[in-house]
């Protein structure tokens, strides 16, 4: 395959996809985070950008991103106001997050040895199948989701620098190693979970047994953690109000459960896709409508159950059948447990917090059904009409965020 066939069917399907978002309006957050914000009307109003926290203009937050709000200040710049030009970004930073993962999918795949043929095929088809996937129509659709394309680019970027380095010469690894650094800091001031890429980092080097490798990384962590942390602490910070109190720890296992299944629904038939969402049968008090749901939300908990311990079996079965699934999973993993429910956060489950796990998990699934066998003619054929089928669910979905109303409605 010629090298500039997998960038062009990629940047084709997404475009195809997420297109009608060029005519949609700001919605919802986008009034705040640009239309309020004044951060972003003046280039020398760059060093305050690391100097305060989003929604500096509205109710209070935790979301230290002035990567996201540097971004806004470029669009600023060139679009004033237009949203096409807004939207044109984050469809931009989505093809940026996409062909990053095609980088890495090819680079982890050559470290599991996987044949050379099947190579850069389970690449593409891994992340064609994530690029136009409806679930994360929030993160590209809405202006204010982009905080989530820009962490998993410079993420993945940062993770292809780093799996470069052992094959690289002397000099060129000094170099991969500050872009390493560099990628991993920007991703995790664009967006908190990305401070998880250097944990992939570690988890992928003892995967491989690179046992030398593994005390630069930890260096490299330390310095991501610790610039982080130097720009975020001494930021002015009001702290959110607290809607309703987190969910008592002996009840995150049920909440941990029905997000599982929930995601697992969003992914495999990304139908009944909305913003507002929570697996809590009584998010907001014992309405009529949380009684009537509560008989569902049990039976939930225990599809959730079963479809934890069916991916737990899967993961022990690939461990030594298959290494290359084996680590896919196991990075899948790692990405999903921040936003799995275990933790207290603004919300028990949102569809854009599979942004980042999918990415690892598709790969997975797309090499597990490479190792079936299926003759050429009949996979093109699967994948031609899952491919159309996602995209055009995606360019649907696209159409309820073209304004605040239709975002409210629908």
């Amino acid at each position: 395959m010629k090298k500039f066939l997998p960038p062009l069917f990629l940047a084709g399907a997404i475009f195809a996809a997420y297109s009608p978002a060029l005519r949609n309006d700001f919605v919802w957050d986008d009034t705040a985070l640009i239309l309020r914000d004044p951060l972003i009307r003046s280039w020398q109003l760059v060093p305050e950008a690391f100097q305060h926290f989003l929604f500096i203009d509205a109710t209070p937050s935790d979301f230290y991103r002035p990567i996201q709000r540097l971004s806004y200040l470029v669009d600023y710049a060139a679009f004033v106001f237009k949203p096409a030009g807004y939207h044109l970004t984050s469809i931009l930073c989505h093809l940026g997050a996409s062909l990053a993962l095609l980088l890495l999918a090819n680079e982890l795949l050559r470290g599991w040895n996987v044949e050379e043929r099947k190579r850069p095929w389970t690449a593409l088809i891994a992340t064609l199948i994530w690029a136009i996937h409806p679930v994360h129509t929030a993160a590209v659709a809405y202006i204010s989701g982009r905080a989530d394309p820009l962490a998993a680019m410079f993420g993945f970027l940062g993770l292809y620098c780093a799996v470069r380095i052992a094959p690289a010469t002397r000099a060129n690894r000094w170099l991969l190693q500050i872009a390493t650094a560099a990628f991993f800091l920007l991703s995790a001031l664009s967006k908190e979970t990305g401070l998880i890429f250097p944990v992939l980092l570690i988890a992928i080097l003892v995967l491989r047994k690179s046992w030398r490798q593994i005390a630069p990384a930890g260096v490299v962590f330390l310095f991501v953690v610790v610039s982080y942390l130097s720009l975020r602490l001494p930021a002015e910070h009001s702290p959110a109000p607290s809607l309703r109190p987190p969910a008592p720890l002996l009840v995150r296992p049920i909440i941990v459960a029905r997000a599982f299944a929930e995601y697992t629904g969003l992914v495999l038939f990304p139908a009944n896709l909305h913003m507002d969402r929570d697996v809590e049968s009584q998010p907001f008090g014992p309405s009529d409508a949380s009684v009537r749901g509560a008989a569902w939300r049990e039976l939930q908990t225990l599809l959730g159950i079963v479809l934890i311990a069916a991916a737990i079996y899967w993961l022990g079965r690939s461990r030594k059948r298959d290494p290359a699934i084996f680590g896919c999973l196991v990075l899948a993993a790692l990405a999903y447990v921040p936003v799995s429910g275990a933790f207290s956060l603004n919300a028990t489950i949102a569809e854009h917090w599979l942004y980042l796990p999918t990415a690892f998990l598709f790969l997975a699934v797309t090499l597990a059904i490479s190792r079936l066998g299926v003759p050429a003619p009949v996979a093109a054929t699967v994948v031609g009409l899952l491919i159309v089928c996602l995209g055009g669910r995606a360019f649907l979905y696209t159409l309820d965020w073209k304004n605040q109303r239709t975002f409210l409605e629908r």
